[in-house]
C-alpha cells in the first residue's frame, strides 16, 4: 500500500533531521562533547586562518608560518573552495567562539541531505520504503563515515562521493536536460574540493568504478529498464563530460595545491612503503567490520549492520533469475579486492596499489580505501531487496530470498565467535574510550536480530510488514550505539573569537598553532625564526653597490657576531638603522626602512620565487640568503619596501574555473525557455563569474591592515 503524500513528506523531513538524533552526544549548542582526536583541531584551525583573511577583505595566497611558511594551498583542510566552510563562517556566532559548533551543525545537515538523496534514488529504483530507508541509512551512517567525520574535511569528500554516485545513477535512470548534468557537475566539484586530497582521489577512483557499473546495475535493479549498449555508451560519454566540467570548476583549488604544495612537500610525497602502512589494521580486524565493527581499527573500519553480510551473499541467491547476477558478482569481487587492499601489508594487493596507482605512494593509512565500499553495499542490497520483493519474479529459484539472511545468520554467529580472539591493533574503539559492558552484547544481539528480522521480512510470512518496521528500528538503534562508542570523544572548547585573532596578529603574523612532526610547524614567527634571527633586520654592506654574485638568487649576508665578519662593517653610526612594519596581511607586507649605509633588508620567511619586491614603488630583485630567507639590497636613505606573494597557478586556476562556469552557464542558459528568462540567464552567467574573478583579483593585496607591530633597530645589534 502506497504511503500518502503527507506520510512521504514526514518521512523525508525525518531523514533530514535524523543526524541530530544519531549524533545526540555531540548536538551543536547543546552537548559539551564532540568527536575527539583530530576533529576539534586541524580542520577547524585550518579553516579559521584563511577565513580570518577573507573576513578582513583579502583572499589568502600565502599562509604565514603554516607548514613552515608556504602557499595557502597547504590549508587544504580549511576548505576555502567548499561551500560548507563559508556557510559556517557566515553563521551567527562563528567569530565569537562557535566555529566548532557551526561546522558540526552543517556537517550533520549534509549527512541528512545525503541520506535523503540516496533514499529518493532507491525509491526511484522501485524499492519499498522500508528497504530504501534501511539501505540509505547504512550507506550514509557507518564506521567509515565516523572516522572521516573525525578528520573534519574528509566527511565532505565522503558525502560528495555518495552524492556523485547518486547523481550519476539518476542521470542514467531518468536523464534530465538541466538538473541531471548540473547534479553530476556539482557533486564532482564537491568531491574534489572537500578538503582532504587523499579522500577526494580515492573518491574519484570509486566514482569511475561506479560510473562503469551503473548501466548494468540499474537495469538489474529496475526491471522495466533494458540494457542498451548504445544508451550505455551515451551515458559514459555525457557523464565523462560532466565530470570533466566539475574537475575544471575545481581548478582554482587543484592547480595551486598540485604546483605549490604537493610538488613542494617532501615530507608527504614519495615516501617509503613502510610509511604508507601507518595505522594499518590486520585482515582479521577488517573482517570484523562484518561482525562487530567495534573490534576493527578505526582507521579501516567500515561496518554498520550485519545486513552487509547479505550484500556479500546476495549473488548466491539468484533471486531474479539470471538478470544482473554477473554484474553483482563483479561488485562482490571489487568489494573483496578493496577489503584485501585495506589490510595493508597483510596482503599483496595494497603493495600493488601503492606501487602502480599514480600518487598512491603519497598516501598512508591503507584502511581509508574502504570509503569505496558503502555505495557497493548499497547497490548489492538494493538489487537483492528489489528482486526479492518483485512479485513477478520466477518461482523456480534454487534458493529462496529468505534463505540468504538465514545463511548470513549462521555466518555471523560463527564469524563473531571465531574473530573474538583476533589480535587487536592499537586503535580499536575499546582502547580509545571506555565503554559499558553491555555495548558488545547489544551489538551482537542487534546484529543477530537484524538478520532474523530480514529473514522474516523476505519470507512469505504475514508478519513481514511488522518485521520490516522492527528491522528499521533495530538498524537505526544499532547504528546510534556503534557511532556513540566508535571513536574518540573530547570536551568542547570555545574557538578563538575574531577579537582574539586580531590581538594575536598584532604580535605575530605567523600561524599560531604548531604541530611538530606533521609538516605544519610554524617556523616563521614575528620574534624570530628557529635559528634565533630577527623577523626582519637590516645588515650593512661595506660597499655602496650590491655585491657581485654568480647566482641571481643566492647570496651570503654578513651578520654581526659571526666568525669572519669584519667589525668595521657593523661599527657604530650616528643614526641607527631601523626597520618597522607599515602594513601586514597574508599576501602583502610593507616595511619602512631607514638605512644609514647600503645593505640588505632580510625578511625571515622561507624563500620562494613567488615573492615579488618593490622598493619605493620600483620593482627590485628579491634574493635568497644563505639561510633561505628573503633579502633585498637597499641604498642609503629612507625606503618603503613592499613584499607581495604572487601565485600564477592560483590565477590560472581561478581563470579556468570562472571560464568554465561561464561556458557551462551559457550552454544551459541557451537551452532554457526563450524570452526574457533566457536573456537574463545569459547575462547573469557572464557577469557573476566575471565579476567574481574581478573582486577576487582585487582583494589579493587590498585587504585590511592586520596591524602586526614590529620594530627593529641596529642599537641591539651585537658587535
Amino acid at each position: 500500500m502506497n504511503a500518502t503524500p503527507l506520510v512521504r513528506r514526514c518521512l523525508k523531513w525525518s531523514i533530514c533531521v535524523l543526524p541530530f538524533a544519531v549524533f545526540y552526544w555531540l548536538m551543536p549548542f547543546c552537548s559539551d562533547q564532540t568527536i575527539g582526536n583530530d576533529y576539534p583541531t586541524y580542520s577547524i584551525e585550518n579553516q579559521m586562518e584563511p577565513q580570518y583573511s577573507l573576513a578582513h577583505g583579502s583572499f589568502p595566497l600565502y599562509a604565514p608560518g603554516f607548514a613552515g611558511g608556504r602557499s595557502a594551498a597547504a590549508f587544504t583542510l580549511g576548505q576555502t573552495y567548499h561551500p560548507l566552510s563559508h556557510l559556517a563562517a557566515h553563521s551567527p556566532g562563528y567569530w565569537n567562539g562557535s566555529a566548532l559548533e557551526w561546522n558540526t551543525f552543517w556537517r550533520l545537515i549534509s549527512l541528512g541531505l545525503t541520506q535523503l538523496v540516496l533514499f529518493n534514488l532507491l525509491r526511484k529504483l522501485d524499492l519499498r520504503a522500508d528497504a530504501a530507508f534501511i539501505i540509505s541509512f547504512l550507506t550514509a551512517y557507518n564506521q567509515r563515515m565516523l572516522d572521516l567525520f573525525r578528520y573534519g574535511a574528509s566527511l565532505e569528500s565522503y558525502t560528495g562521493f555518495l552524492l556523485l554516485c547518486a547523481a550519476m545513477a539518476y542521470h542514467y535512470v531518468a536523464p534530465r536536460r538541466l538538473v541531471g548534468p548540473l547534479s553530476v557537475i556539482g557533486a564532482a566539484y564537491l568531491l574534489i574540493c572537500g578538503g582532504h586530497p587523499q579522500m577526494a582521489y580515492l573518491g574519484g577512483i570509486g566514482a569511475a568504478v561506479i560510473c562503469l557499473a551503473i548501466p548494468p546495475v540499474v537495469t538489474a535493479i529496475k526491471t522495466d529498464v533494458t540494457l542498451s549498449w548504445r544508451k550505455a555508451l551515451g551515458f559514459y560519454a555525457t557523464t565523462g563530460i560532466w565530470l570533466g566540467i566539475g574537475a575544471l570548476l575545481a581548478s582554482a583549488y587543484t592547480l595551486p595545491f598540485f604546483f605549490e604544495f604537493l610538488q613542494d612537500a617532501p615530507g608527504r610525497a614519495g615516501r617509503t612503503y613502510e610509511w604508507s602502512l601507518e595505522y594499518s589494521d590486520r585482515l582479521a580486524g577488517e573482517l570484523n567490520s562484518f561482525f562487530n565493527p567495534l573490534r576493527s581499527d578505526v582507521h579501516g573500519a567500515f561496518g554498520s549492520s550485519s545486513l552487509i553480510l547479505v550484500a556479500v551473499l546476495a549473488p548466491l541467491a539468484a533471486v531474479a533469475g539470471k538478470k544482473g547476477c554477473k554484474i553483482m558478482v563483479a561488485l562482490v569481487l571489487a568489494l573483496a579486492a578493496i577489503i584485501l587492499c585495506s589490510a595493508g601489508g597483510d596482503t599483496p594487493i595494497h603493495y600493488f596499489f601503492w606501487k602502480y596507482v599514480p600518487l598512491a605512494n603519497s598516501f598512508r593509512v591503507p584502511g581509508r580505501i574502504t570509503m569505496l565500499l558503502p555505495p557497493i553495499f548499497m547497490f548489492l542490497l538494493a538489487w537483492f531487496f528489489r528482486s526479492a520483493d518483485d512479485e513477478t519474479s520466477s518461482h523456480r529459484r534454487p534458493i529462496a530470498p529468505w534463505h540468504v539472511p538465514l545463511l548470513a545468520t549462521a555466518i555471523f554467529v560463527g564469524g563473531y565467535v571465531l574473530l573474538a580472539g583476533a589480535e587487536f591493533t592499537g586503535y580499536v574503539p575499546s582502547r580509545i574510550q571506555p565503554r559499558p559492558g553491555w555495548v558488545d552484547t547489544f551489538v551482537f544481539w542487534s546484529g543477530l536480530g537484524s538478520l532474523v528480522l530480514a529473514t522474516i521480512r523476505l519470507s512469505p510470512s504475514p508478519a513481514r510488514t511488522a518485521a520490516g518496521g522492527l528491522l528499521v528500528l533495530t538498524v537505526v538503534v544499532q547504528g546510534i550505539v556503534q557511532l556513540r562508542y566508535g571513536t574518540w570523544m573530547a570536551q568542547k572548547q570555545p574557538t578563538p573569537s575574531i577579537a582574539q585573532m586580531d590581538e594575536a596578529k598584532r604580535s605575530t603574523l605567523a600561524y599560531a598553532p604548531a604541530y611538530p612532526g606533521y609538516g605544519m610547524e610554524s617556523r616563521t614567527a614575528i620574534k624570530g625564526d628557529a635559528q634565533g634571527a630577527p623577523w626582519a633586520a637590516f645588515y650593512r654592506n661595506e660597499t655602496s653597490t650590491p655585491p657581485a654574485s654568480t647566482s641571481p638568487e643566492m647570496i651570503t649576508v654578513p651578520r654581526p657576531g659571526e666568525p669572519g665578519t669584519p667589525p668595521a662593517v657593523f661599527g657604530d653610526a650616528s643614526e641607527h638603522d631601523r626597520v618597522a612594519t607599515s602594513y601586514t596581511a597574508f599576501n602583502r607586507v610593507v616595511f619602512f626602512v631607514n638605512a644609514n649605509q647600503p645593505g640588505f633588508l632580510v625578511w625571515s620567511v622561507p624563500y620562494s620565487p613567488q615573492w615579488r619586491t618593490s622598493v619605493d614603488s620600483h620593482e627590485t630583485a628579491v634574493r635568497r640568503t644563505d639561510r633561505n630567507e628573503l633579502a633585498v639590497w637597499l641604498a642609503t636613505g629612507k625606503h618603503k619596501v613592499e613584499f607581495r606573494f604572487h601565485s600564477p597557478s592560483a590565477i590560472a586556476g581561478m581563470l579556468i574555473s570562472c571560464a568554465t562556469a561561464i561556458l557551462t552557464g551559457l550552454y544551459f542558459a541557451w537551452r532554457g525557455p526563450p524570452g526574457w528568462v533566457r536573456g537574463t540567464a545569459l547575462i547573469a552567467v557572464i557577469l557573476i563569474p566575471a565579476g567574481g574573478f574581478a573582486l577576487w583579483r582585487h582583494s589579493l593585496y587590498r585587504g585590511d591592515n592586520l596591524g602586526t607591530k614590529y620594530v627593529w633597530t641596529s642599537r641591539s645589534q651585537p658587535k
